[in-house]
């Protein structure tokens, strides 16, 4: 194999590996926004409004 063809197959593996990974943490990261924002919808915060007294001149 002369010396082009393997820069050539370990340039495209590299590409390969950096597209594969950043597909799978996209998808993790994704799947992890999601499994949070149905975690923040399933917990109920009561709201409580404190009322305020008028400044005192």
């Amino acid at each position: 194999m002369d010396p082009a063809t393997a820069k050539t197959l370990v340039s495209a593996a590299l590409v390969a590996s950096i597209a594969l990974f950043s597909l799978v943490s996209f998808q993790a990261f994704f799947a992890q926004v999601l499994a949070d924002l149905r975690d923040a919808r399933a917990v109920r915060v009561p709201v409580r409004a404190d009322r305020r007294d008028p400044p005192q001149t």
